[in-house]
């Protein structure tokens, strides 16, 4: 593995036309190029299909294709399929509401808001796409309530011509990235994946052979650690774009389930300074070195090697012999992150084509990290709908209808981005404003000279790939993302158009009043701080492992694991190494405790690890770490010591308990009070 500065000198002297510069700016335009023509190619068929078909408010159909259409194929193909779910439910539930409550306009009221609560609770329980799901739910029940503020008695109509509408901007925005798409997705997971690996398997290595860890190894690990949200959604585009990944997903999906082992294996070995006394300096020259072979640099050019590397690293491992149980430690650490090598090797190995047995996946497990977030998200949706869904009523509104409509968007889509939602609120209300400047000048000075619908898709198309190339890139990509929404609701561009002075400003205020609405409820109900989340999530987990070290019954370790898992994700981008080296350490002694708990012991070591266990619930540190110390005497004394990795000897339930008195002797505080301790002055 090599390292490369970041801080070399450059060597061209002419920057402008050296070919790194021209590369550079390649491939900063291209992809926002292609975007912005994606999305004008997907609203401009969409809307011509649909006056072909003559539907009324064609204009629900090209914003579906807008809303639908993402910089690659698989999310816009994932994302299409979970809105086409989200839109069912929706409309079913809202179908049913109306069926039931047609002439309790005030009980209807209440019901629908309810259900957007329970919708705003699951966007932020959920994760991905099932959580777009869930939004999208709310707002199309939001729609076909609004569609039917004056007749009660056509809603299954409209919600069938409303649930045509959306599949038909799903279909036409699908069409449209797969003629175009060139495997994007795929190419940013196997980057993703090379980077990662790097990471790990320098930082493992250094961790392993330095003397004690260094604050910039701690960060590394936390730069690793904040990489499992982006590698999990870009895991699944890459997925949802061809049906051969979606067969072997269980190969693709592989790297991001063992990275957390690798992590945690990680965290264990910088844990353990290689001067404490029972570690074999050869052993971590060897593992170093066993690790260091796999040439990981290589990676994305030669998976095959890699992965073939990985497996006869991964037989030397299993035959080698241990002395002690820190050198368990060492080996155990060493596999999870070799195992981690080979499952990425294995990925970029289908990522470039090549083939692999199709194996079952797992089925993902809802685990919530913080009720109190989708609480928070639950009532705000619910108050915001309520509020201007009575309002609209009382006051006869005459486009009420759209403000109920975008005040669900607001408070339901960008629910699930923690602490940066109120921003994005803002940006996508300052959104609407600007298209209501922007479409003014269209609607009064260009539209009424146009008589056809090819020059009123070619007005279209450049206004929508302008808005496609900004949204695509970095400066607050939502701004450009509310104006492509909120155009042809207020442009009014349904079948026949029709030009009122008093229509489009009517539309426009009650379009702008729904966003406020929605920041509004961001004010009045903020989202917790990236502290306070930080705090709960530390605080939730050290209950739970408290509630795991007090019960009688063995834990299961996969479901701690997938628990803290979800809360590692979930981490704010403010986290410091500290708070994240905090969760690992819970997430490491919650694996140790049920490996521990799961282990024959004689009776005088049930005693033994029962009695620490209670203590160290009790937050007695002192006591539990006489008693695992004892415990690991008895059980060197005791056992024979494992040659493999099937049956556990002494030195592996020794490995466990010293997992457990390394972060009893660096983080007491964690263990008593469940938070990072406070940086001494």
């Amino acid at each position: 593995m090599s390292v490369t500065s970041r801080f070399s000198p450059s060597v061209s002297r002419n920057p402008f036309g050296s070919p790194e510069v021209l590369l550079r700016v390649k491939d900063w335009l291209v992809p926002r190029l292609m975007f912005g023509f994606r999305l004008a190619a997907s609203v401009c068929l969409t809307l011509t299909i649909t006056y072909y078909l003559e539907l009324q408010n064609s204009f629900w159909a090209a914003t579906t294709a807008a809303i639908v259409c993402q910089p690659n194929l698989g999310a816009s193909l994932q994302k299409g399929r979970y809105r086409i779910v989200g839109t069912l439910t929706g409309a079913l539930v809202m179908v049913a509401l109306l069926g039931l409550l047609a002439q309790q306009r005030d009980m209807l009221i209440l019901s629908l808001a309810l259900f957007c609560g329970v919708c705003g609770f699951a966007a932020v329980a959920l994760r991905g796409f099932a959580s777009y799901a869930a939004a999208l739910a709310g707002i199309t029940a939001t729609i076909i309530f609004a569609d039917t503020l004056n007749d009660p008695t056509s809603a299954f109509l409209l919600s069938l011509i409303r649930v045509s509408e959306i599949c038909i901007g799903i279909a036409v925005t699908a069409f449209v990235m797969i003629v175009t798409d060139f495997d994007q997705a795929g190419r940013l997971l196997a980057g993703l994946l090379q980077r990662t690996a790097d990471q790990v398997a320098a930082g493992f290595v250094a961790s392993l052979t330095c003397a004690s860890e260094t604050d910039e190894m701690r960060e590394a690990r936390r730069a690793v650690t904040q990489s499992l949200a982006p590698l999990s959604a870009t895991t699944d585009a890459a997925i949802a774009g061809s049906a051969r990944r979606h067969a072997r997903r269980a190969s693709l999906r592989a790297p991001r389930s063992t990275l957390i082992a690798a992590l945690v294996g990680w965290r264990n070995v910088g844990h353990h300074p290689h001067q404490i006394a029972g570690d074999d300096p050869a052993m971590r020259a060897h593992l170093a070195a066993l690790v260091r072979s796999l040439a990981v640099g290589t990676l994305s050019r030669d998976p095959d090697g890699v992965k073939e590397a990985s497996a006869k690293a991964l037989r030397d491992l299993q035959a080698m012999g241990c002395a002690g149980s820190l050198d368990w430690l060492l080996k155990d650490a060493t596999r999870d992150v070799v195992t981690y090598l080979a499952a990425t090797a294995e990925a970029l190995r289908m990522l470039k084509g090549g083939d692999s047995e199709p194996r079952a996946a797992a089925r993902p497990r809802l685990v919530i990290d913080d009720p109190l977030l989708a609480l928070l998200a639950g009532l705000r949706a619910f108050a915001a709908v309520l509020a201007i869904s009575a309002f609209a009523v009382a006051t006869a509104w005459v486009n009420g209808a759209f403000a109920i409509v975008f005040a669900a968007v607001v408070t339901l889509i960008f629910v699930a981005r923690d602490d940066q939602a109120p921003a994005l609120a803002k940006d996508n209300a300052l959104g609407a404003v600007f298209m209501a400047i922007v479409g003014a000048a269209i609607y009064f000075a260009i539209l009424p000279a146009l008589t056809t619908l090819p020059a009123l898709l070619c007005l279209l198309f450049p206004l929508f790939t302008a808005l496609g190339i900004l949204q695509a890139g970095t400066w607050h990509p939502i701004v450009f993302l509310a104006m492509a929404i909120s155009a042809l609701p207020m442009l009014g561009l349904g079948d026949p158009i029709s030009y009122d002075a008093e229509t489009y400003f009517n539309l426009c205020l009650a379009i702008i009043a729904g966003n406020l609405t929605g920041v509004l409820s961001f004010v009045l109900l903020p989202v917790p701080g990236p502290r306070l989340r930080l705090k709960r999530i530390l605080q939730h987990s050290f209950r739970e492992l408290r509630r795991q070290m007090q019960s009688a019954q063995p834990t299961d370790p996969e479901a701690w694991t997938h628990r803290l898992e979800r809360r590692l994700e979930t981490l704010p981008p403010q986290t410091t190494p500290k708070d994240a080296g905090a969760l690992l350490s819970l997430l490491a002694v919650g694996q140790a405790v049920g490996r521990l708990k799961s282990t024959r012991l004689g009776t005088d070591g049930g005693h033994l690890l029962h009695e620490a266990l209670k203590a160290l619930a009790a937050a007695h540190l002192q006591t539990a770490r006489a008693h695992l110390a004892a415990l690991a005497r008895m059980e060197g004394r005791e056992r024979v010591p494992a040659e493999s990795d099937a049956q556990p000897g002494g030195e592996r339930v020794g490995a466990d308990i010293a997992v457990i008195i390394d972060a009893i002797d660096r983080d007491p505080h964690l263990l008593i009070t469940g938070a990072v301790a406070p940086i001494q002055s």
